[in-house]
């Protein structure tokens, strides 16, 4: 009976630690297979190989690809003037920030234009879908708002 208190003490214990998605299943098993320090029990666990397979798979699935590919932005800020550009660019950038925090926000200089461009959107729809939610929050850059093809982050 002690044996069995004792196993469900292990199974629970490293229940918890399976569920560190760092972990490998493989890895799990390796713990229930170690003598306790007490007793010298241990836990043997006869398990599929597709049960590893599908844990892969979907494991697989969750991982979020990251890089860059083409895509689209909203231009929200253009500027040329010598004087004030750059400062205007980093204040209309520090204000969408704010508003929206989730977003990418990113101010670029290609001579002589300071730009202030948000988001990375797969495709002119979602970007054009944003738009409204932009001019809202903005009305005061309505007439600057528009959407661009760019390399985006994803």
């Amino acid at each position: 009976m002690r044996n069995i208190f004792l196993a469900l003490f292990i199974i629970l214990s490293a229940g918890l630690q399976a569920q560190d998605s760092t972990k490998s299943s493989s890895g799990f098993m390796k713990a229930l297979a170690q003598p306790d320090s007490v007793s010298g029990s241990t836990v043997k666990v006869f398990q599929d190989a597709r049960i590893d397979a599908s844990m892969a798979d979907r494991k697989a699935l969750h991982v979020v690809k990251s890089g860059t590919g083409q895509g689209f932005r909203i231009q929200v800020f253009s500027s040329n003037v010598q004087k004030t550009a750059k400062a205007e660019a980093f204040k209309v950038e520090k204000e969408i920030r704010s508003v929206f925090p989730e977003l990418g926000v990113y101010v670029s200089y290609t001579s002589p234009f300071w730009k202030v461009r948000v988001g990375d959107f797969k495709t002119t729809a979602d970007a054009q879908a944003f738009r409204p939610q932009l001019i809202e929050a903005f009305p005061q850059l309505k007439n600057a708002i528009y959407t661009v093809k760019e390399k985006i982050n994803y």
